[in-house]
């Protein structure tokens, strides 16, 4: 299963990991389903094992910001304390995807609290990670403003 290969739970107790796939569902999406939406109550975690979603992101101006890769992690306001999406998820193509129930990984985490605080640290590298992205992206259209009022 996917969460093996996933960063997220590389390395983690394989008794943990074993508790995880438990609770995993496998699923398959069609090419534009909405998986949820801005504001949604955040239920699931999810994974990605073939395909991408796109995370619509709206305030003011647009951001789409896509995930492709086997392996990344969506959905991570499932796993923080307001437990609302902070961005619409649309699957871009065809999508089969891990999904985790957030209550029962709690409980999980709850059983294991060293474990879960290895989980959540490297979710906060996802944030970051992509946070950086989202600056740079920013950064790039501003040079380009720059550059076009200059020219």
């Amino acid at each position: 299963m996917i969460i093996n290969e996933s960063f997220l739970f590389k390395g983690i107790d394989f008794r943990v990991i074993k508790e995880i796939a438990e609770i995993c569902h496998i699923e398959s999406y069609a090419k534009d389903t909405a998986l949820f939406s801005k504001g949604d109550d955040a239920k699931n975690l999810y994974i990605i094992e073939d395909g991408a979603v796109n995370l619509h992101i709206h305030n003011g101006a647009s951001l789409i910001y896509e995930l492709s890769n086997p392996g990344e992690v969506f959905g991570w306001s499932s796993m923080v304390e307001s437990g609302r999406y902070t961005a619409a998820c649309v699957c871009a193509t065809n999508l089969r995807a891990v999904r985790i129930d957030r209550d029962k990984l709690n409980l999980i985490f709850s059983r294991y609290p060293a474990e879960g605080l290895k989980i959540l640290k490297r979710l906060a590298g996802v944030f970051s990670k992509r946070i950086l992205n989202a600056y740079d992206d920013l950064l790039d259209e501003r040079k380009k403003e720059t550059l076009s009022s200059v020219g």
